[in-house]
């Protein structure tokens, strides 16, 4: 009998040992679910590029530009050939004409500004403005942008748009040499 038990506690153990090492395969693991969008893009290629910033946006914005004119008033007034027109305008008017040269400046460049000042004709009539005037004026202001740290293109475009107003304000044209 002894022997039988003995028999009989090897085949369950061996039935036990074969199940428990069975080649059965273990069910897979759960694949990470990545969500995928077919139609990513599609539409996308029609669309249009952003507009380009505007001048006024790549200036800096209006307190950027106010801090441009503050230099270029100091530039003009730091000039030989200029600051005698600047010498004997009260403090206040020149704030007050560098808040409408602001605004010029900022409507110009393509910001939501309105300017309410004189024609560049009416503001500059009679004061007979000069050639080299007018140039000190525009190395004044190139000086400004620099200072400010812009850009040459930017301040290219600066200058370019105050290029058309050199008609408009200077009076003593410089005659044509021989």
């Amino acid at each position: 009998m002894r022997t039988r038990f003995l028999v009989s506690t090897s085949l369950v153990a061996l039935g036990l040992l074969a199940f428990a090492c069975s080649s059965k395969p273990r069910p897979p693991k759960e694949p990470t679910v990545t969500e995928t969008v077919s139609d990513a893009g599609e539409g996308d290629a029609d669309a249009e590029p952003p507009p380009p910033k505007s001048l006024f946006e790549r200036l800096g914005g209006k307190e950027a530009l106010a801090k441009v004119v503050d230099a270029f008033t100091k530039n003009m007034l730091g000039n030989d050939l200029t600051k005698k027109r600047f010498a004997k305008i009260p403090k206040d008017r020149i704030e007050a004409m560098n808040k409408k040269i602001v605004d010029q400046l900022c409507k110009e460049t393509g910001g939501d500004c309105e300017y309410t000042g004189k024609s560049m004709k009416d503001a500059h009539k009679g004061m007979k403005i000069t050639e080299a005037e007018w140039n000190a004026m525009v190395k004044a202001m190139k000086a400004a942008l620099e200072e400010a740290g812009v850009a040459e293109m930017e301040e290219s475009d600066v200058i370019a748009l105050l290029a058309p107003m050199r008609e408009d304000i200077v009076e003593q044209k410089t005659p044509a040499k021989k």
